[in-house]
Formats: structure tokens, sequence, C-alpha cells
């Protein structure tokens, strides 16, 4: 399919907010133009469903995101792989080589959380503890799990992010079932079983900026580790 019959199939002809930036996307990504291919009616059925702005950025990061892994060769991307489970899951699998296989689910901050979820951190920081353990519940067991998180600035450091990765730890080991239920957990052993389902998480820009670095935590309580070669290349394709 060429460029422009795909880029017709997706938007229907029309004009749309994602149109140019997916456009440029597909001029300059041979291998993206084929993931799109492949998964055009998903990503198809995306465009079409989404109709407000925020939801809409959260797609274009997520497509972002593809277009990024997808400039290192030796990776490869199955898009939503686990929804005809019918389950939550990770937005893609990524396949390093033919040798592993890890997960990789993105998300974009927006809102800040209620109150009630109060963690003692920076505003940023509270926003972050949030998504992270939102998303626990989609990792898949016996593989490597990452979350990216798309956020605007100010930015978080390193340090920043190993302080909220250690809070969320801390406020788990309390006897708090408000926090446990709050993401669907049912006792401290339950979030724990899925928190360690979690490898690393990586933090960046919302508009991913030239020569602005990816901040990267690595959970040091995860089952399934992001082995250091495949940790190189996906850190690599992020960092423009």
């Amino acid at each position: 399919m060429l460029i422009d019959e795909l880029l017709t199939y997706l938007f229907d002809g029309q004009p749309h907010l994602l149109a140019p930036q997916i456009a440029t996307w597909l001029d300059s990504s041979r291998r993206f133009t084929a993931f799109v291919t492949t998964f055009r009616d998903k990503i198809r059925k995306k465009l079409r469903t989404t109709q407000d702005h925020e939801t809409l950025y959260d797609l274009r990061l997520e497509l972002e995101t593809a277009y990024l892994l997808l400039q290192e060769r030796t990776l490869n991307l199955s898009y939503e792989p686990e929804q005809s489970k019918q389950v939550r899951s990770p937005d893609f699998a990524v396949t390093f080589t033919t040798s592993l296989t890890f997960m990789v689910e993105v998300t974009r901050l927006r809102a800040a959380p209620s109150s009630d979820n109060a963690l003692t951190l920076p505003p940023e920081g509270e926003r972050l503890a949030d998504a992270i353990c939102s998303k626990l519940g989609q990792f898949l067991p016996k593989r490597s799990n990452v979350l990216i998180v798309g956020m605007d600035i100010p930015r978080i450091t390193q340090s920043d992010l190993q302080a909220v990765m250690l809070r969320i730890q801390q406020r788990a080991e309390r006897n708090d079932s408000a926090f446990w239920q709050r993401y669907g957990f049912r006792d401290r052993a339950d979030f724990f079983h899925h928190y360690q389902r979690l490898s690393e998480v990586l933090v960046r820009g919302s508009k991913l900026q030239v020569k602005e670095p990816v901040v990267a935590a690595i959970n040091p309580q995860a089952k399934y580790p992001l082995p250091g070669k495949v940790r190189t290349v996906l850190y690599r394709s992020l960092n423009i």
C-alpha cells in the first residue's frame, strides 16, 4: 500500500490533528510504514473513535513510541497483542532480534490524581506515582515489562524518579487497604505480585525534544529485569 493510500485509509481523506505528524513518520521510515500497514485497521479505529484532543495526544505518544522503537533494526513490534483475550495488557510486544520478547506500555500524564492518594511527593511525583500504580495490573507474568511515561515540563530527575519508586513501595508495605484497593489489588501480597512484573520505568517529555534525555529507573524487585544489551538498544531508540 502506498503512503498516500494508507493515509487516505486511516483518515478517510479528511483533515485530522494527527495526520501531518503521521505522514512525516511514514515518509521517513519504511519500517514504521510496514507497522502501520499491518495494524492499519486497529489504528484507523482508534483515530475514528478518539474525539477529544487529550486522548488524541495519548494516541500520538503511543504511535510515536512505535516510530522511535522501529528506528532500531534489532527491534520488531506487535501492537496490542493480547487485546483479543479481553484483558488489560501492554500496548506493544517488542522482540529483540529473535532472542527475547518484552512488553512496553505507554502512558501520558494528564490530570493530577485526587488528594486521597498523597504520597508526600512534589506534584509531578504524585502524578507519576499514580500513573505507575494504575498500570501495574496490565503487566504480563514471566516477561520483562517496561512502562514509558510521557510527562509535560517541568521534568523530573533520575533521583526524583527513584524517590517515587521508593515511596510507592513504602506505601504498599503499610497496612493501608485504601491504597491497594484504589488500584484494584486485594492486599499487600497481590500488589507486590504485580509490582514485581515491572522491570523499569522510563520518563520522557510528552513532546519529544532533541537532546532531551530519557530518565529511567530499574525496579530492583523485578522478577524479569531487562537484559543489559536490550536496555541499551531501548534507551538509544528513545534518546533522539
